[in-house]
């Protein structure tokens, strides 16, 4: 049976302010904050595994260690605010990622999920993932993508779900009655 060829790559992934505060959902963050978040990454961002799958064409897949999602699981019910922003720092990581190696997906703000098929599921299985029919992965907090880019929400297995593409615009929803 064919397999792709999986390689473990460790980029140097720098934290992204913007990204962050847009993904905790804040406008401010205080100096104490921004310090614990730093820390935070520091001592996560070893646990980024990111394996690209395939030669020339393939898949990029990017996941936090389970310490990570066991850490801020733990944390959540204590403190959901303390939870979520912990849970939005592991997506920015995630995403720096993403962006420093596919800069294509800052442009359209989308990492399209191919379809699950054999050869795809078997080579992740090898690194110690799991690839869903859904289009999910094992671990909380990762995501599988074409590597190099591929054409956005044209290809994307997850379109017919994806709240990007199917809610309704709200533009002008809350504007009053004239």
């Amino acid at each position: 049976m064919k397999l792709l060829e999986a390689r473990k790559i460790d980029p140097q992934v720098s934290f992204d302010l913007p990204t962050y505060m847009a993904l905790a959902q804040t406008g401010d963050l205080e100096g104490a904050e921004v310090s614990e978040i730093l820390n935070y990454w520091e001592k996560w961002l070893p646990m980024l595994s990111i394996y690209i799958l395939g030669k020339k064409k393939g898949y990029l897949a990017a996941f936090m260690d389970r310490p990570v999602e066991e850490k801020i699981d733990e944390i959540w019910p204590d403190s959901p605010s303390k939870g979520f922003k912990l849970q939005a720092l592991v997506q920015t990581m995630i995403t720096c990622a993403l962006q420093e190696l596919i800069p294509s997906i800052g442009r359209d703000q989308c990492a399209p999920v191919p379809k699950p098929n054999r050869i795809l599921k078997r080579s992740l299985a090898r690194v110690g993932l799991e690839f869903s029919n859904q289009g999910t992965l094992n671990y909380k907090y990762s995501t599988l993508t074409f590597y190099p880019y591929k054409n956005g929400c044209q290809v994307c297995y997850l379109a017919p779900t994806c709240p990007k593409l199917n809610l309704p615009r709200m533009e002008g929803l809350f504007n009053p009655p004239s």
